[in-house]
């Protein structure tokens, strides 16, 4: 629940939110405003896609800093902060892997201050690859039936991470412990890595897969 605010501009009190319902006026962020906050979601994993879109239009129409050209330097002021908030919430939120990530932050278990490491139920599949790019490197012409492995085998890591997407949602509405999460996306953030060393050693025409499926 977040805490009761009185409106710079008006005065109402209560449960205000980024926009004051009584006078429309843009409020200022609080210092310790959490990403569901701002879009004034509930502090939680699981997230209604749904919800998220709506509260995100709503909300980015009413700060949007058009609407505050002709207003008060304040006014101005807290709408582009409101705005940049906004936007920032909605890319975040949307999108599992970085909503992800952001909860381990919330909770103070950032995915990057562990030291780099091959998470153990992908270790094997990563020498692999990295055996094959090796030698398609080093094959150059010859290596054309090599490259038609590689290009399978970066289909099929596209794949793969498009299914540990959807189990990360699965195991968002299940409550998943944050150690589990730390782990599942360790495995997808070196897939990535892994994916990209893939595109690199086949080419530029590979270079614009979406990482994020």
């Amino acid at each position: 629940m977040r805490p009761e605010q009185t409106c710079w501009r008006c005065g109402a009190d209560g449960d205000i939110g980024l926009v004051c319902p009584d006078c429309a006026a843009v409020q200022p962020l609080a210092p310790n405003a959490d990403l569901f906050t701002v879009l004034g979601l509930a502090r939680r994993l699981d997230v209604d896609p749904r919800e998220l879109e709506r509260r995100y239009v709503d909300l980015s129409r009413a700060v949007h800093p058009d609407r505050f050209q002709t207003g008060t330097p304040r006014e101005r002021e807290l709408s582009l902060a409101a705005s940049a908030a906004v936007n920032r919430a909605y890319r975040t939120l949307r999108d599992p892997v970085a909503r992800g990530r952001y909860w381990l932050e919330l909770h103070g278990a950032r995915l990057g201050d562990d030291p780099p490491r091959v998470p153990p139920a992908i270790a094997a599949e990563v020498f692999e690859t990295q055996e094959k790019l090796a030698a398609l490197r080093s094959a150059g012409d010859d290596g054309r039936e090599l490259r038609r492995d590689v290009e399978e085998l970066h289909n099929d890591l596209a794949t793969r991470l498009g299914d540990l997407r959807d189990a990360l949602v699965s195991g968002y509405a299940a409550d998943i412990p944050l150690d589990d999460l730390k782990g599942r996306l360790a495995e997808i953030a070196y897939l990535r890595t892994l994916l990209g060393d893939v595109e690199d050693a086949i080419g530029e025409g590979f270079r614009a897969t979406d990482h994020r499926h």
